[in-house]
């Protein structure tokens, strides 16, 4: 997807929802787990690239990944990662677990319905353009073509 592309459907979301859908990436994107047999896993990019957080995360045994201590698992719920503040250069202290990706996805994608916007955005892969639910008008400074 183009850049002009991405910002366009930004456009349709609120600076402060804008910012729920990036703590909610990174809760689920880059440390986010999902439960197999009863146990935590990681889908998370940001987790399954360190070992340390990796078993820091996951493991039932301590120490794990350096640490005695266990880090909070909290159910997956946009609505509360798109709150959760998060450290950049530490463990995280609380990881999200969906029941499944297809849970994981399921609630992201009724969280960004819920969302309120001005209008509806839609990227159409087939033809890399975007689909809007209403007549809007175009931003200042916004070029057509990049």
């Amino acid at each position: 997807m183009r850049a002009t592309t991405k910002l366009t459907l930004f456009r349709a979301a609120s600076d402060e929802d804008v910012q729920k859908l990036a703590w909610c990436y990174w809760h689920s994107v880059e440390f986010g787990l999902c439960t197999e047999d009863g146990k935590p896993k990681a889908y998370g990019a940001g987790l399954l690239s360190s070992f340390g957080e990796l078993e820091y995360a996951c493991a039932d045994y301590r120490p794990a990944g350096g640490v005695d201590h266990r880090p909070e698992i909290k159910p997956w719920d946009p609505e509360v990662a798109g709150q959760q503040e998060f450290p950049i250069t530490t463990y995280q202290p609380i990881y999200f677990c969906a029941e499944s990706l297809v849970d994981a996805k399921d609630r992201m994608r009724k969280f960004c319905e819920e969302l309120k916007r001005p209008f509806f955005a839609r990227h159409m892969p087939v033809t890399d353009s975007i689909w809007i639910d209403r007549p809007v008008t175009r931003a200042v400074g916004i070029p057509d073509k990049v």
